[in-house]
């Protein structure tokens, strides 16, 4: 939440892999959006449907569960609260929920906050207006404080949006210090040793991943995953003068650094799509945080 309430980001970009809780980061944003600077704001999920379902199941429960935000925001069900499943109103703004199919809301709303989720499975064009982005910004014109965020999980290099959004930005990566040498370095799948077994049971093959260590890449230094939990981490950019310049940030975090999936799922993850090339491109974005490209060595 630090660069979305630091007044000189005008532009966040973040590429996560699936679990690393980029919802709840969304959540966050809304909810100091209503309770504590509003504005109006434009949340744009892929599709209509999308949009419908994430405003029943994430929106209003976190509405309904916080006492500030349910005082400030009408409930559905009230005749007179002016709101809707894609409409929220609340003191000083409205939050429009849409989805980048969605050509009408995109082009006619103005909003000084817009939040765009999963951007790489968003329409290419919101029906015959063009690219979806490019209409939901051109909607901040008139607001001098404006902030946008998009996010999403990674899909194909060279045709990704979050990916073209990412090297914009700042180019910050989340890294953990070596207990070693003290260098900062960002986790990844190729500095992961591992053994492991597998066994045939009802040709299905069953995997037993043992001995997992993260191997620094500066000093060699061999730690193991409950080592590195403990390991102090921060955002490191590779582009620091976008900050300055243009005033974007953009992240990117991968499922090595999720409190909520180990090590060993990752990697039988892993193990389990080879030879699938579909199978391996879903491990690829949702857990490894990595863009697909064609990579016939590893299947």
């Amino acid at each position: 939440m630090d660069a979305f309430t630091d007044p000189k980001v005008k532009k966040e970009t973040v590429v996560a892999a699936s679990q690393v809780g980029k919802s709840e980061v969304e959540l966050n944003m809304i909810g100091y959006i209503i309770d504590q600077d509003p504005g109006s704001t434009l949340y744009v999920q892929p599709t209509l449907d999308d949009a419908r379902k994430f405003s029943r199941l994430r929106i209003a429960p976190m509405i309904r569960d916080s006492k500030p935000l349910r005082k400030k925001v009408s409930d559905v069900k009230s005749r007179d609260s002016g709101n809707t499943i894609l409409q929220k109103s609340f003191p000083g703004g409205m939050l429009t929920i849409t989805g980048s199919n969605s050509p009408s809301a995109l082009a006619s709303t103005p909003a000084r906050y817009i939040i765009g989720d999963e951007r790489d499975r968003w329409a290419s064009s919101a029906g015959t207006e063009g690219d979806p982005w490019a209409l939901a910004e051109a909607r901040q014109a008139t607001f001098y404080n404006a902030k946008s965020v998009e996010v999403s999980t990674p899909t194909i290099k060279g045709a990704s949006n979050i990916e073209n959004g990412f090297y914009a930005g700042t180019q910050e990566r989340w890294c953990h210090q070596c207990p070693d040498c003290g260098e900062y370095r960002n986790i990844v799948f190729d500095n992961i040793h591992f053994d492991h077994e597998v066994k045939k049971i009802r040709n299905k093959k069953a995997y037993t991943v043992k001995n997992i260590t993260w191997c620094c890449p500066g000093c060699g230094c061999i730690s193991t995953e409950a080592t590195m939990r403990k390991q102090p981490a921060k955002w490191i950019a590779e582009n620091p003068d976008a900050y300055q310049k243009k005033g974007h940030r953009s992240f990117w975090l991968n499922a090595f650094s999720s409190p909520w999936t180990p090590w060993e799922k990752i990697i039988t993850k892993f193990l389990e799509a080879q030879g699938d090339s579909e199978k391996l491109k879903v491990v690829f974005n949702t857990l490894l945080g990595e863009l697909w490209e064609d990579r016939g060595d590893l299947e």
